[in-house]
C-alpha cells in the first residue's frame, strides 16, 4: 500500500493506481485504435517515473508500473468497445478523483496533478509525427484540453 493512500477506501486507491491505465486507453484509443505505440510508450513513462528516487510519486509509480500491462489488458478486455462509449466512461471515471485528491497530502495531491497532465501529452505523442513520435492528434488534444482533473486547491 502507498502511504499517501492510508486516507482512502480500497475504491479509491484502486482508481488512483488505474489513472494511468485509464489515460492512456482514453488518449491511444480516442480515433477508435489503440495504438501499441501509445501503450508502449506509457508503460516506458511509468517505468521511468517509478525510478525517479528523487520523487515524492516514485512509490506511487513503482506500484503503477508493476502491474500496468495488466491493467491496461484487464481494462480492455472489460471497457465499451465503441471508441465515444468508451471515452465517456473512462471520462466519468477519472473526473472521480477530483473527490480523492482533497483527501491526500498536498504535496502529493499536487505532483499527482502535475503528472497526470503531462503523461497525457507524452501519450499522445507517441504515435504519429516524424518516426511515429511526436505528433498530437485532433483527436487527441480535444482529450488533452479537456479539464478532467481539477488542480488541487492551494491553500
Amino acid at each position: 500500500m502507498i502511504p499517501e493512500f492510508k486516507s482512502l477506501n480500497p475504491e479509491e486507491a484502486q482508481l488512483m493506481l488505474d489513472a494511468p491505465a485509464l489515460l492512456t486507453i482514453l488518449i491511444a484509443g480516442v480515433e477508435g485504435e489503440i495504438d501499441n505505440k501509445e501503450k508502449d510508450w506509457a508503460v516506458r513513462i511509468a517505468q521511468f517515473r517509478a525510478r525517479d528516487r528523487h520523487s515524492i510519486m516514485q512509490n506511487y509509480y513503482e506500484e503503477v508500473s508493476g502491474h500496468f500491462n495488466e491493467t491496461l489488458e484487464s481494462l480492455l478486455k472489460t471497457l465499451p468497445k465503441d471508441t465515444e462509449e468508451r471515452s465517456k466512461y473512462i471520462i466519468n471515471e477519472l473526473k472521480k478523483i477530483n473527490n480523492i485528491i482533497p483527501k491526500l497530502d498536498k504535496k502529493f495531491a499536487s505532483e499527482f496533478y502535475k503528472g497526470y497532465l503531462a503523461f497525457r501529452v507524452q501519450v499522445a505523442k507517441a504515435s504519429g509525427g516524424l518516426w511515429g513520435y511526436g505528433s498530437i492528434s485532433r483527436e487527441e488534444q480535444k482529450i488533452i484540453d479537456m479539464e478532467i482533473l481539477k488542480p488541487p486547491k492551494e491553500d
